[in-house]
């Protein structure tokens, strides 16, 4: 589902659950006009032919008109020209197909400005693996050289019986507001200004992603600076932060809207699939201080998270679990003792995890056993979606299979185990595209399966080579040599 419109407006489908969903709709470009009068119209898709034809029973229109008052508000406070609401729908079946449809009224007709699709979470895993219930995942994109690829691959995934992502995760650096941040400080106004453009660029060419299924986002550093909160290291772009603090002031407030406002982000959230599989979607990023990569509270709640499973544990993350520490220039998650804790917690519990991650611009799946506990760590990581390229581009990364061991930094309690390197997402590496001056990771989505089989839950990663379609069935290939069979889960 989903033929493309050519408004510029947004429509995101956030997060859903059972019988809900998060719609953001508004403009991030200051020309749009703001409609006076308009309504999202829910539509129920019945059969396949609804499905084919993009409508449905109507079953909710939620109107506001010109005379109830002025509903939209301002995503970055000292900007008047950009707008958005967020309105939440209930009173929807669990498993179910709907379209959102967004429509301004012009004198006495309702037009349509966009459309979004979306599926209801189930109230239990498929019990086949024909058609599971399935997680897109993918992080760092950097708008340069896309040209809307990555959108179009996502769109045809999507319209695939089999590979259609019913939720997506998006972990992280979905904008780059550091790269190009010129020699002088900004005004708070100018902060606003162009953070919110970035954040239109991307919108602009992830509008089919962010249309199509419920949307997690987590922020990286790059929502706000490199290495963030810290600022060291030699990087010419933070310079100016790094030595005028009311600017630094600025621009982290200015930055935290668009975390908080435009990609709704949330430090923890948990839902669950029946009693299948639970997943914990954790923002180790924004509460990030020399102490810990989250506050005291919200790690107790990752850690009660842990403790309380009863079935296997998804925990989405922006950074790695299985990694060593970092340097000055970019903090890792071994960096802070709140991992060790994190690690034995894992080691201590009854089930198994598997961690969504990005951030460090190589796709890879791995597997090693936590401990002594004989719970497996499966830890999925898609990186990047787009390249940073050109003088950005010396930042690309080849996957990183040199670590044996895991813990990488040794956790005290917890036995180091061999890793089992299951699939790496290919390279590319053209002399003569000047757009990429070194080897670079494929771009590339990956899309999680899950279903159960008997009495454990099973799952079957993916990857896709976003830049790169099948001429004839228009999906984007699959990433060379990334055959992994399915993984069974306790």
């Amino acid at each position: 589902m989903g033929k493309r419109l050519t408004s510029r407006y947004v429509l995101v489908v956030h997060e859903v659950t059972t019988t809900s969903v998060k719609i953001w709709v508004g403009a991030l470009l200051p020309s749009l006009a703001k409609p006076h009068n308009w309504r999202l119209v829910v539509r129920k898709v019945n059969s396949e032919t609804d499905r084919k034809n993009e409508t449905g029973e109507i079953i909710k229109t939620i109107t506001h008109l010109k005379e109830q008052g002025d509903v939209w508000e301002r995503p970055f406070d000292r900007l008047d020209k950009r707008f958005f609401k967020v309105e939440i729908i209930d009173g929807l079946e669990s498993g179910q197909d709907y379209i959102i449809e967004f429509e301004s009224r012009v004198e006495l007709e309702w037009e349509l400005l966009e459309k979004s699709f979306l599926t209801t979470l189930p109230q239990a895993l498929p019990t086949t693996d024909d058609r599971p219930f399935t997680v897109g995942l993918g992080s760092c994109f950097y708008t340069k050289h896309d040209g809307g690829r990555a959108g179009q691959a996502f769109e045809a995934l999507y319209r695939h019986h089999q590979y259609r992502p019913d939720i997506k995760f998006l972990t992280g650096d979905q904008v780059y507001l550091d790269i190009g941040l010129g020699w002088y400080p900004l005004s708070e106004d100018d902060c606003q200004d162009r953070i919110a453009d970035d954040y239109a660029e991307s919108w602009d060419l992830m509008r089919s992603i962010l249309r199509r299924g419920g949307t997690w986002m987590l922020a990286d550093d790059h929502e706000y600076w490199n290495n963030y909160p810290f600022l060291k290291g030699i990087n010419p772009y933070l310079a100016t932060l790094q030595h005028d603090e009311a600017f630094k002031q600025r621009w982290e407030a200015a930055a935290k809207r668009g975390v908080q406002i435009v990609q709704q982000i949330q430090t923890l959230r948990i839902f669950n699939i029946g009693n299948d599989i639970s997943f914990c979607i954790a923002d180790l990023r924004s509460e990030r201080t020399k102490h810990g990569f989250m506050s005291d509270a919200s790690f107790q709640q990752l850690l009660n998270w842990t403790k309380q499973l009863t079935c296997p544990g998804v925990l989405v993350i922006p950074q790695p679990l299985i990694a060593g520490k970092g340097d000055v220039n970019d903090k890792n998650l071994p960096d802070w003792p709140q991992y060790n804790e994190l690690i034995v917690a894992l080691q201590n519990g009854g089930h198994d995890i598997v961690v969504l991650a990005g951030d460090v611009h190589f796709g890879r799946v791995s597997q090693v056993t936590i401990g002594g506990s004989g719970n497996k760590l499966i830890e999925v990581i898609a990186s990047p979606i787009s390249n940073l390229s050109e003088l950005n581009g010396y930042a690309a990364s080849k996957p990183d299979t040199s670590s044996k061991m895991f813990p990488v930094a040794p956790v005290a309690g917890v036995p180091a185990n061999p890793i089992d390197y299951l699939g790496t997402v290919t390279t590319e590496n053209k002399w003569w595209d000047l757009r990429f001056p070194r080897p670079r990771t494929t771009e590339h989505l990956m899309t999680v399966g899950f279903y159960r089989d008997g009495q454990s839950v099973k799952m079957k990663v993916y990857a896709w080579d976003v830049w790169n379609p099948d001429r004839r069935s228009g999906l984007p290939k699959p990433i060379r040599k990334f055959d992994i069979a399915p993984i069974a889960l306790k």
